[in-house]
C-alpha cells in the first residue's frame, strides 16, 4: 500500500537556532526519514554524534562542509553522504538543506553533543 506523509502532518523539531530537522511520519519499522535545513555551523562548537543509529544525507540544495576531527568533506546538491554509529561531525555551510534517512529510527537519547 502506498504512503503519503504530507508536509502539513510533519513534526517539526528545533535542534539549534541555525539547524531545523522535520522527520515525516512514515511507517516503517528500522528507518526514520526527515528533511535538514541547516543555516550556520552545526553544533557552534565540538561536534555531534549518534551512538546507534547510521545515516544517510541527500544534499537536496545548498552547499558545505561535513567537519571530522580529521578531515573535511565539501558537499553540494545532489551529494549523497554516510554518516557511521559513532561518527562525530559537525555541519559549516549559509545554507544546505538535507534528506536524511536514519537506520535505526533516530532518537534524542542516543544523540550527544561533544564539546
Amino acid at each position: 500500500m502506498i504512503e503519503v506523509a504530507k508536509h502539513l502532518d510533519a513534526k517539526k523539531i528545533m535542534e539549534l537556532d541555525v539547524s531545523e530537522f522535520t522527520e515525516y511520519p512514515l511507517s516503517f519499522e528500522n528507518v526514520s526519514v526527515g528533511v535538514s535545513e541547516i543555516h550556520g555551523r552545526y553544533p557552534a562548537t565540538g561536534f555531534e554524534v549518534d551512538t546507534k543509529i547510521e545515516q544517510v544525507w541527500y544534499v537536496e540544495a545548498g552547499e558545505g562542509v561535513i567537519i571530522t576531527e580529521t578531515k573535511e568533506y565539501s558537499v553540494e546538491a545532489r551529494d549523497m553522504i554516510r554518516i557511521p554509529a559513532k561518527q562525530k561531525y559537525a555541519i559549516q555551510t549559509n545554507h544546505l538543506r538535507l534528506v536524511v534517512t536514519s537506520t535505526p529510527p533516530w532518537t534524542k537519547e542516543q544523540h550527544q553533543h561533544i564539546a
